[in-house]
């Protein structure tokens, strides 16, 4: 347990960042979306058509595939940070701007107090765990950054401590994070839908 907590201060700066980044393209989709409404609302009925027969399937059906599309995300900011750190930067700000303007759109619908029934339950370990494996990508990136410059660093090593820290300890929280979002987050923002 202790070397996971060493492991994750290790990885404050690039968590940090890539917090940041997320936080900004929130504000930015917010922004865009209170400008231009009837793209974000027409944008959110293009993502219920393309994902409503989602509702459709088995319970257990849809908690797996939230998990493995979590999972698979996550796994990809992560291996492809080497990259230079682009890919898990370009990740949270795609997601940042897709939430802020799903928030934006359902908020007006169903009020802020569904939104965060509707988020929270589950987004309180989901988010986190995700910008951890984009900080794991984005320091994989810099240190491929340092590789290319010639300074001595062991990108296999690093490569293979985010793994096992992802398999360990990521994986695991994304699966918690997958049952929530199925089997509770429903119930908790069904006691505030308005209409």
């Amino acid at each position: 347990m202790q070397k996971d907590l060493d492991y994750l201060y290790s990885l404050r700066k690039y968590i940090l960042v890539v917090t940041g980044v997320f936080i900004l393209s929130l504000i930015a989709g917010l922004v865009a979306s209170q400008k231009n409404f009837g793209f974000s609302e027409n944008y959110f009925e293009t993502l219920q058509n393309s994902y409503g027969w989602i509702k459709e399937l088995n319970p257990f059906l849809i908690m797996l595939l939230i998990f493995f599309n979590n999972a698979i995300k996550s796994l990809l900011a992560l291996l492809l940070g080497v990259g230079l750190g682009v890919i898990p930067l370009l990740f949270v700000a795609v997601n940042g701007v897709v939430l802020s303007i799903v928030v934006d759109v359902v908020s007006k619908k169903q009020g802020i107090l569904f939104v965060a029934a509707a988020l929270l339950p589950h987004g309180i370990i989901e988010i986190p765990i995700v910008l951890i494996s984009a900080g794991i990508g984005l320091r994989l990136g810099y240190v491929m950054y340092l590789s290319i410059r010639g300074l001595r660093t062991d990108i296999k090593q690093e490569l293979k401590q985010g793994l096992i820290f992802y398999i360990i300890r990521i994986v695991p929280l994304l699966f918690v994070a997958a049952m929530v979002e199925t089997f509770i987050t429903p119930l908790v923002a069904s006691m505030f839908i308005t209409s």
